[in-house]
């Protein structure tokens, strides 16, 4: 099979940049205890399993995140209402054959670029509030790398799983 376009690349990057960018902050500002909204965050990483063992790596503002429940947990407990506003985001094909996790039918290339690793950077502000105090508004900066979901991949793949997962993050507050 011949490598994937770069027209291809940029269009899947693109596109799975701003449905991530979409998705995942409304979920950030929805994650403070409501219980219908439980796992949404960490539905958004990628988990380990005997394919591959790589856990998703999570820093904020320096602090290492062991895993998504705990970063969801977080968010639950330690930061009350929140509400991210995504100003820009931009993104970049890091890897255009990434196989880690992939079996072994999938090695190859792929044209549709379904197996790549993208690169975002977002940036925008954040407002943390607790109880009835109002928070300042702050920039943050935040870099993510996506890799394929796949379990969301294959003609036999369930409906409604995302396409494409937090493999890593890396969030700071901006002055």
């Amino acid at each position: 099979m011949a490598d994937i376009s770069q027209d291809v690349e940029v269009k899947v990057a693109t596109t799975a940049a701003d449905n991530f960018v979409k998705s995942y902050y409304p979920a950030l500002n929805n994650a403070h205890g409501r219980p219908s909204n439980h796992n949404d965050l960490t539905s958004f990483y990628i988990k380990p399993n005997a394919a591959s063992p790589l856990q998703a790596d999570i820093s904020l503002n320096g602090n290492i995140i062991s895993d998504p429940a705990k970063l969801q947990s977080t968010f639950e407990s330690e930061v009350g209402k929140c509400y991210y506003d995504v100003q820009s985001y931009d993104c970049h094909v890091l890897n255009a054959n990434y196989n880690v996790g992939a079996d072994e039918s999938r090695l190859g290339p792929a044209k549709d670029g379904s197996k790549m690793s993208i690169i975002v950077m977002i940036s925008g502000s954040v407002k943390y509030s607790k109880e009835n105090a109002e928070g300042e508004v702050r920039g943050f900066t935040e870099n993510i790398v996506l890799v394929p979901n796949w379990a969301a991949q294959g003609p036999k793949a369930p409906k409604g799983l995302r396409s494409w997962l937090i493999q890593s993050q890396s969030f700071r507050l901006v002055v």
